[in-house]
């Protein structure tokens, strides 16, 4: 390594011995640093509270880089990487040990960058950053920049405060909100087949789009998550953040120009536009469920409340359905359905666009999926071969994630995150316009659920939710749009 005078980059995780950290954040170092996309001269600084030394935590990590990196894994490659690395036992609630990290920063001498990883619980982000700005850190004449991990507060009250707290420390634009949707390929690949294709864009519009679908279920239960699971829910876990994140990219209008604050500032809209649920409407509009173990069910499977620190007489949600619409002149008066749900019958993450269609024939779709699979699905109708004019759907199945290729070129989300830090680039992280205004749309509808005290229907592991909201789109003479695409 060079003495990197006014040219290093330095990035510190504090969370070191995390799973987040062993499984993601070490990994997707180690994809970039083979793909030499790594700075020329950089430092990881690895802090956590466990009594390791960096030898012995270099031991530690490999097994982990061996089974979670994407690119193939070689041990020379590992030994070039862990030069850079150092590991330095912190305590990061004591503000004294800052001096430690103070001191290790100064033998690394002139700097250009500095990132800060908080791979911790969100109550530690403030006094992380409190104590970084007391310690004299964030003084050096460097740019500093901090990554978060979302929940960004519980409610929009406690959201705010966070923001005030982090900006006592950073200034706005320092801050990056990881979500990490916004690292999936076929998230950033929604705006590629919405702006690049004028068949899509030209149609893109509530006079040929007859509803829209946005799902993210799973096939896990809450794991080993239930003591935040059970105080937040999935309307505050998935829908706030993640889905609401797609939607915006799904709704907004093509951004001025390619810039962070462009792209941001269009989604923003699409949230502000968001029109709320009339009163004594809400039954209509949404329907909460929770799993529920069946007699079927194998021994190991649990109910949401056989799940470990899950309050026995828990209502919380583990499925949320929910029919939106949009102010907003491209989309107005089409219904935007959001799903998504714990233990269901199968693992997938996508966005269905069903068009409008003559009586007797199927209707168009396009389908965009992000998660497992990925790629794009369009089904259109054509002449069945023959004598007859009888009309048949047809349709066109890009596998992206098939490909080997592909799937090898394709970079997973943190590896995504963490390049786009390095290079200052915003456009994959949440503004906090972004944060505030679903903070404000999801507060009012909780409140609205507590006031009207809302059923929370059980539903069978295994199954996609309960039968409520399969009805709540048949009574529009719809239907969930499964990966069968039909």
């Amino acid at each position: 390594m060079s003495n990197g005078k006014g040219q290093k980059t330095v990035f510190t995780i504090f969370g070191g011995t995390g799973d987040l950290t062993y499984r993601k954040l070490l990994p997707a170092f180690y994809n970039l640093f083979s793909l030499f996309k790594m700075p020329q001269d950089f430092e990881i600084l690895v802090l956590g509270r466990k009594d390791y030394t960096t030898e012995s935590y270099i031991k530690i990590i490999e097994p982990w880089l061996k089974k979670f990196t994407r690119t193939n894994f070689r041990d020379e490659v590992f030994e070039r990487m862990s030069e850079h690395l150092r590991y330095l036992v912190v305590n990061f609630t004591e503000e004294d040990d800052f001096s430690l990290i103070k001191e290790v920063y100064d033998q690394w001498g002139g700097v250009q960058q500095r990132l800060y990883y908080l791979a911790v619980a969100p109550q530690f982000f403030a006094p992380i950053a409190r104590s970084l700005k007391k310690s004299g850190i964030l003084d050096d004449k460097h740019s500093h920049q901090v990554m978060i991990e979302k929940p960004f507060g519980v409610d929009i009250k406690s959201a705010q405060i966070l923001h005030q707290q982090m900006c006592e420390a950073f200034d706005d634009d320092s801050i990056y909100r990881i979500d990490h949707y916004l690292g999936k390929e076929m998230i950033q690949n929604i705006m590629s087949v919405r702006f690049n294709n004028t068949l899509f864009e030209g149609i893109w519009n509530n006079h040929q789009i007859d509803n829209i679908q946005i799902s993210a279920l799973e096939t896990v239960g809450v794991e080993n998550r239930g003591a935040y699971y059970d105080q937040t829910g999935a309307l505050k876990d998935m829908v706030q953040n993640h889905l609401f994140q797609i939607l915006s990219i799904v709704g907004m209008e093509k951004p001025s120009d390619s810039s962070a604050l462009a792209i941001q500032r269009e989604q923003v809209k699409v949230i502000d536009a968001l029109i709320p649920i009339e009163h004594g409407k809400l039954p209509e509009h949404l329907v909460l469920g929770q799993y529920h173990k069946t007699a079927s069910s194998d021994i190991s499977d649990k109910g949401y409340l056989e799940e470990e620190n899950i309050r026995v007489d828990s209502s919380t949600e583990t499925f949320v359905a929910l029919k939106l619409f949009v102010n907003t002149p491209r989309l107005k008066g089409v219904p935007i359905y959001i799903r998504t749900g714990k233990r269901c019958e199968r693992r997938s993450t996508e966005v269905a666009i069903q068009f409008k269609a003559d009586p007797g024939v199927l209707p168009n779709l396009l389908i965009i999926k992000i998660y497992p699979d990925e790629g794009i699905y369009l089904r259109f109708n054509a002449k069945k071969p023959g004598t007859t004019p009888e009309v048949v759907p047809v349709f066109m199945d890009f596998c992206q994630s098939c490909v080997y290729e592909n799937r090898i070129n394709t970079p997973e989300a943190y590896e995504r995150l963490i390049e786009a830090a390095f290079k200052k680039d915003k456009a994959l992280f949440t503004s906090w316009a972004q944060v505030l205004s679903s903070w404000k749309f999801i507060d009012h509808l909780i409140e609205r659920i507590e006031a009207e005290k809302i059923n929370v229907y059980p539903y069978p592991a295994g199954h996609n939710g309960p039968k409520a909201a399969d009805d709540m789109l048949s009574l529009e003479g719809r239907h969930w749009i499964d990966e069968e695409h039909g």
